[in-house]
């Protein structure tokens, strides 16, 4: 799986092996893996807290473990979040596991074709 962004188009995390997750913790293994049953299409991608970038560990690691934002390590754009303080909750009203999580239309995820 490749992670890029949208405005610079560099790979994110660089040949890491990043599993992206649904808002339920499940491994996404496309594009149209949803969450839940409800047809929404999610607006976000997950990741676990294992096998972090060092951009991303270092992002939280300055705002304390509690929230804030995600830029690009190259273009310094905004491609997503993280909230360790607030729960958040899917359309279907469970809770989000995840805390940190990308923005879908600020990142490009193409899945490898296996």
């Amino acid at each position: 799986m490749e992670v890029k962004c949208k405005h610079c188009r560099k790979d994110l995390f660089n040949k890491l092996s990043i599993q992206l997750l649904t808002s339920h913790g499940e491994v996404k293994r496309n594009n149209k893996d949803m969450g839940c049953g409800i047809n929404d299409p999610e607006c976000c991608s997950y990741m676990s807290m294992e096998k972090l970038p060092e951009w991303i560990e270092h992002a939280i690691t300055q705002e304390s473990w509690t929230k804030g934002r995600l830029h690009c390590p190259n273009c310094n754009n905004r491609i997503g979040s993280f909230n360790f303080v607030n729960e958040l909750k899917c359309n279907c009203s469970q809770f989000i596991t995840p805390p940190i999580r990308l923005t879908n239309s600020k990142v490009d995820i193409s899945f490898d074709s296996k």
